[in-house]
């Protein structure tokens, strides 16, 4: 199984790390971006990064449904879901206006929730999902991120009470891709103001 190390290296040899100019979910402009939505497309990579968060980030940690916040944290969650053999449900961004209309789709009733997304710069989308859940009647005992890209998020959580698990930080991507050439000081410096 992969290190984070090797992990942060092949998410930058695969492009899903990148730096340029790049806006944001939340609106901000950024000179690195995570595009972890497409990590997906390399199925060993993914299976072997779930794995690990799995191992150092949920172990110990009591709930009965996992819950991906669209559109990146449903694939995440699905994997979560398949390895642990627990429920899947997902919130998605907006009510459709077909159908139930619902904007959490899984049996989340009185249920004990993990809720994850792929990175979380602000902590808004986790925070809207769990607005839904709760409204839903779901219990929410956690929350996960592959990535951190700052702190933000950990304190808009951790006012709802719920802690934040995660397997990398912005910092440690950014120190780890300086440290092995892959990127310059100027880009490192630039970057590590918005983490």
């Amino acid at each position: 199984m992969l290190g984070k190390e090797e992990i942060i290296l092949e998410l930058y040899d695969r492009g899903i790390i990148q730096f340029g100019d790049f806006v944001l979910s939340s609106g901000k402009h950024s000179s690195f971006y995570i595009n972890l939505r497409i990590l997906p497309s390399f199925p060993r990579l993914f299976k072997d990064i779930v794995k690990l968060f799995i191992d150092k980030c949920l172990a110990g940690l009591e709930f009965d449904v996992v819950c991906g916040v669209a559109t990146g944290g449903i694939p995440f969650a699905a994997y979560i879901s398949f390895f642990l053999n627990k429920p899947l449900a997902y919130v998605r961004k907006e009510r459709k206006s077909h159908g139930l209309k619902d904007l959490v789709v899984g049996i989340v009733d009185g249920k004990k929730i993990l809720v994850v997304d792929d990175v979380a710069t602000t902590g808004g989308s986790l925070i809207q999902a769990i607005e839904h859940l709760k409204r839903s009647n779901g219990i929410i005992m956690h929350a996960g991120v592959l990535v951190l890209r700052s702190n933000k998020p950990l304190n808009a959580l951790s006012k709802l009470n719920v802690k934040l698990a995660y397997l990398l930080t912005g910092r440690e991507i950014l120190k780890t891709l300086l440290e092995r050439g892959k990127i310059c000081e100027d880009t490192y410096n630039k970057a590590i103001k918005e983490v």
